[in-house]
């Protein structure tokens, strides 16, 4: 790759990612098994399943993309420059999102579970002040990213930092390589690490209390942007990822579909889960195959979406909560409402980004970083993909993986 190329594949990858969080979080509104939020009265078992679905390879697809870029631009700063970097990328938009959204969200899904179903104002009022005056999940909903990527950082940054660049690079290089060219022992490890963890994991709930399953929901996406690292060190691994065809699509989803069990018997569950490991492998190969083998060149739209995924992710959900609180009240079928939903909460989450960008405040404050002014235009404005990584991100051919 000559100096200066960008690899504009990642560019699609990343917004799929951010476009399929509209439909799954508009889905979950209907789920039979999850009550969201602000949940729909109706439920739908198609909904469910595209839900459940999404889930699957979504969230692993945006770690695994994290974790490649975090690698790529810790290898150029160092990991203290890097990680001060971050600090400042995740926490200024994550500071303003619990102060300016969340407080939003937390005022929508206390009328909902009131006035929405029939309850009076001051109940309202009361469960309002509750949820405000107390941290809990809704202070913290899906600004969950967030936090998980600031210390995955952290740890990354604090591993090459003890370890120093050079032997991480080579005990990372050493581990794929190995895994790699003996992939049924590496499957064989992960899959009896699995079985462990979901025999010991009523203990660990038994013992955490009542925030371990979201605690465990935060951290869950870690091996994922291992994987993401791994792959920006060693070229094989990122090769290897990358040569997703139909068939393999095809097996991701079959196994995406059997990892929806939710039977809690350990034996079960560890089946499950290790389906769900498999079929995001697969589902997010594909994914980066066909990103590189159709968008490996400079395209607008895609470009755009890209630019405006972070202020997309933070602004679509309490828009998603709104849409659903007033469709609680009306009598359409779910498919109907779901399939209105997701371009009105698309449209109006880019409105909101067109206006963020047109204030450098207002820019900084929900993307981390001053836009640079050009002709005019705000640029240069940290995609949600770099609050997983740097924005205009290119390979550094200075540093080559091998």
């Amino acid at each position: 790759m000559a100096q200066g190329d960008r690899e504009h594949h990642w560019d699609f990858a990343r917004a799929t990612y951010l476009l399929l969080g509209i439909p799954f979080h508009a889905a979950v509104v209907y789920s039979t098994h999850h009550d969201w939020s602000v949940a729909s009265p109706e439920r739908s078992p198609t909904l469910t399943f595209v839900a459940d679905m999404i889930h699957t390879f979504r969230m692993p697809g945006f770690f695994l993309i994290a974790g490649y870029f975090s690698m790529m631009m810790l290898a150029r700063k160092g990991p203290g420059p890097w990680f001060a970097t971050r600090l400042t990328r995740l926490g200024v938009p994550l500071i303003s999102a619990t102060l300016l959204i969340l407080p939003f969200q937390i005022l929508v899904q206390s009328w909902a579970k009131t006035v929405g179903q029939g309850g009076g104002y001051p109940n309202f009022y009361g469960a309002a002040l509750s949820s405000l005056s107390h941290f809990d999940e809704p202070w913290i909903s899906h600004l969950w990213f967030l936090y998980s990527l600031i210390a995955f950082s952290a740890g990354l940054a604090i591993v090459v930092a003890l370890l120093k660049l050079d032997r991480f690079e080579r005990w990372v290089r050493a581990i794929t390589v190995l895994a790699l060219r003996r992939w049924w022992v590496a499957f064989a490890v992960i899959a009896l690490a699995v079985t462990i963890w979901a025999y010991m994991l009523p203990t660990v709930y038994a013992l955490g209390g009542s925030r371990t399953g979201a605690l465990l929901g935060y951290i869950q996406y870690f091996p994922f942007y291992l994987v993401g690292v791994g792959a920006f060190v060693n070229a094989q691994l990122r090769e290897s990822h990358a040569k997703g065809d139909g068939l393999s699509l095809a097996i991701g989803f079959a196994l995406a579909v059997l990892s929806m069990n939710l039977s809690q018997k350990p034996s079960v569950h560890a089946f499950a889960m290790m389906a769900g490991l498999v079929a995001a492998w697969f589902i997010t190969g594909y994914i980066q195959a066909f990103a590189q083998k159709h968008f490996d060149h400079p395209r607008g739209v895609v470009r755009k979406v890209a630019d405006a995924s972070f202020s997309i992710y933070l602004f679509h959900h309490p828009i998603i909560l709104v849409l659903a609180a007033i469709f609680a009240g009306l009598n359409l079928p779910p498919i109907l409402e779901f399939l209105i939903m997701v371009p009105v909460t698309g449209m109006l989450s880019y409105g909101i980004h067109v206006i963020i960008v047109s204030n450098r405040l207002t820019a900084f404050l929900f993307n981390g970083v001053w836009p640079k002014h050009k002709q005019g235009e705000a640029r240069n404005l940290a995609p949600l993909a770099d609050h997983i990584a740097e924005p205009d991100v290119q390979q550094d051919v200075s540093h080559k993986p091998v």
